[in-house]
């Protein structure tokens, strides 16, 4: 399962072993274990974990890859919280839509997601 439209224009297929941690490979995304470090390191709060990730993509991807993939997990963070701020409730057809994705990473027993009634 891919995001929005951008499965449409892509012949992949994805898992999720790697961001629930029950995988060694890449989930089928090119560095995909590689971002995986990285947005760990960027919420762990650890300065030189970080740097040491920071250097990895860089040496991998290129500096503009890793301007895009801090850019697209910062803007996942505040739009979570944007939603829960203002108690913005998922529409009932991505609660069904979403179901088995949800399940594969475990977000429904996270102890910080917020309840509220679909629309």
């Amino acid at each position: 399962m891919l995001l929005g439209l951008s499965d449409l224009s892509q012949d992949a297929q994805v898992s999720f072993d790697v961001v629930v941690g029950t995988g060694d490979g890449d989930g089928g995304v090119t560095h995909g274990q590689l971002l995986a470090r990285l947005v760990g390191a960027m919420w762990e709060g650890d300065p030189s974990t970080l740097a040491a990730v920071r250097d990895e993509v860089t040496a991998a991807m290129g500096g503009d890859a890793l301007v895009d993939a801090v850019a697209v997990s910062a803007n996942f963070h505040m739009m979570t919280r944007i939603a829960d701020g203002t108690g913005t409730p998922l529409e009932r057809g991505g609660i069904e839509r979403t179901a088995e994705v949800r399940a594969q990473i475990g977000v429904d027993d996270l102890v910080s997601r917020r309840q509220t009634d679909p629309v």
